[in-house]
């Protein structure tokens, strides 16, 4: 095998359980070229894993889109592995010319994939095991050694490496924090955000709770997110009062990996940041909601789940119809004993 293509997922706790597929596909094929696309920051998140010799940025408009296909097509892949569950990302692979398409029946694409495998049920195996099975549909022997056996969490600590901060990544955090005079204070990282929806979000007032003990403990607390996050996390770190500080929107990716990797301790929900607090190997507490962590909780060897599932979960909706009793459930003093546990 010459050329190996592989479609990145789109959200960042998703690309971040690809890693263990990209480092097999590495292992197993060491002498391929690994082209790759996805968003362009998570390519830069990944450019030091040395898992990725040929990086495309996602492009934004159809015309792009296409140039990028037909370039691919110029050079076909001899394998392309289609992590979205989209039927335009196997229409784009299908269009860059890739001789194997290996993805998960979904959204009727099965046409477009040379093989389409049968998706497990959510939880039945951790994301990151159901994307080395797909390395499995063309090494059957490895799959054994990747796609099976230990547990998620096993899995990501020994598996693969932590995940290093891109470079110049910590002094971009360094630029971030010097304006707030924590000194040296141990940092603890609070996440109140998540994309999918409220069915995931812990309440702020409770991550403020969480901000004002460790803040009486000694830490200073940094409240991170997306610029769209920015008054929720802002709202969190002044109802933390004094030593928490927000920096919604204030960092690149990159800078944001650097900032977990110096953290004592991370506090977030379901999110694509509490799976980059643990891939960099920051102690981390994820509270869970609606969602699986049999399915997708954050790979890393200091990584810890707080989940209060009541009997409709895991329901994976986005907004809850009951009142997000799995959520409701989980308290304040709970949350803080864990921080401390996994900062000390």
């Amino acid at each position: 095998m010459e050329r190996i293509l592989v479609r990145l997922p789109g959200w960042l706790g998703d690309l971040l359980m690809a890693r263990p597929l990209l480092h097999a596909l590495r292992r197993l094929h060491p002498g391929a070229a690994i082209e790759a696309v996805g968003e362009g920051p998570h390519l830069e998140l990944l450019a030091a894993e040395a898992v990725i010799d040929h990086a495309h940025p996602w492009p934004r408009g159809s015309a792009a889109r296409e140039g990028l296909a037909r370039a691919l097509r110029g050079r076909p892949a001899d394998v392309a592995y289609v992590l979205p569950p989209s039927f335009s990302s196997a229409w784009f692979t299908w269009r860059a010319g890739a001789r194997e398409r290996i993805g998960y029946r979904h959204e009727l694409r099965e046409a477009l994939l040379t093989r389409a495998l049968r998706r497990p049920a959510r939880g039945e195996l951790h994301l990151s095991q159901e994307y080395l099975a797909l390395a499995g549909a063309l090494a059957p022997a490895a799959s054994g050694a990747h796609g099976a056996g230990p547990s998620p969490s096993k899995a990501g600590a020994d598996a693969f490496p932590l995940l290093a901060p891109p470079p110049g990544a910590a002094a971009q955090a360094e630029a971030a924090l010097a304006p707030h005079a924590l000194g040296v204070r141990p940092l603890a990282v609070l996440g109140p955000a998540a994309r999918y929806g409220p069915a995931k979000r812990w309440a702020p007032s409770r991550f403020a709770g969480v901000g004002r003990a460790l803040t009486e403990r000694g830490f200073g607390v940094l409240v991170c997110g997306a610029p769209s996050e920015r008054a929720e996390c802002e709202a969190v770190a002044s109802a933390a009062g004094g030593g928490a500080v927000s920096l919604a929107g204030t960092t690149g990716l990159a800078a944001l990996a650097a900032l977990c990797a110096r953290a004592s301790v991370a506090l977030c929900n379901d999110s694509g940041l509490g799976h980059l607090a643990a891939a960099v190997g920051t102690p981390t507490v994820v509270v869970f909601g609606s969602t699986s962590s049999a399915w997708t909780a954050p790979l890393g060897p200091r990584a810890r789940v707080i989940q209060q599932a009541p009997a409709c979960s895991p329901c994976f909706r986005r907004t809850c119809r009951i009142g997000t009793r799995c959520l409701e459930a989980v308290g304040v003093e709970r949350v803080v004993r864990a921080c401390l546990e996994a900062a000390a």
